[in-house]
């Protein structure tokens, strides 16, 4: 069964700019690529992607450009995990942010070790566990500064379920 990547997922990206001063005019555009891991016997490469299959390896590349006149500072980008998909572990990068994890929709966000969940156990008491990477439901980046007319990119891994 084949899961089909398309533009609509794109308009699941929240951004949220917060930008210092309040004066400053700056803007944040991010545009969202999608590329497949292919192997062929002796190296693994990235090829743009319009659909997966289960196993499949889907890297999601957000690219950013603050478009403004004046610095972003701390300009949070925020991407949904695909449904029918699983973050791979360690695999979120991007240079000069912050990367934090959420695992209830967004709703929270902390860095991996911080991320945990309660579990009642069967004797009344409660467990504190650490999610792991397959129950994480969105990333998130702060970037700390972004020059007017400066880019960057930002990226995630996903196995296809």
């Amino acid at each position: 069964m084949s899961t089909r990547l398309s533009a609509a997922f794109c308009s699941l990206i929240a951004i949220v700019l917060l930008a210092l001063p309040a004066l400053a005019k700056p803007r944040i555009v991010i545009a969202i690529q999608q590329f497949k891991e292919v192997a062929d016997g002796r190296s693994t490469k990235l090829v743009p992607a319009t659909s997966a299959s289960p196993g499949d390896v889907v890297e999601y590349q957000l690219v950013y450009r603050n478009e403004g006149d004046e610095p972003a500072t701390n300009a949070v980008i925020q991407d949904p995990i695909p449904k029918g998909t699983t973050y791979l572990a360690n695999c979120a990068n991007g240079d000069g942010t912050e990367i934090t994890f959420s695992s209830d929709k967004g709703q929270t966000f902390a860095p991996p070790v911080k991320l945990t969940y309660d579990v009642k156990l069967p004797n009344g008491s409660v467990e504190k566990r650490t999610v792991t990477p397959a129950e994480y439901t969105n990333v998130r980046w702060t970037v700390k500064q972004v020059p007017a007319g400066a880019t960057g990119k930002v990226a995630f891994r996903v196995r296809v379920n």
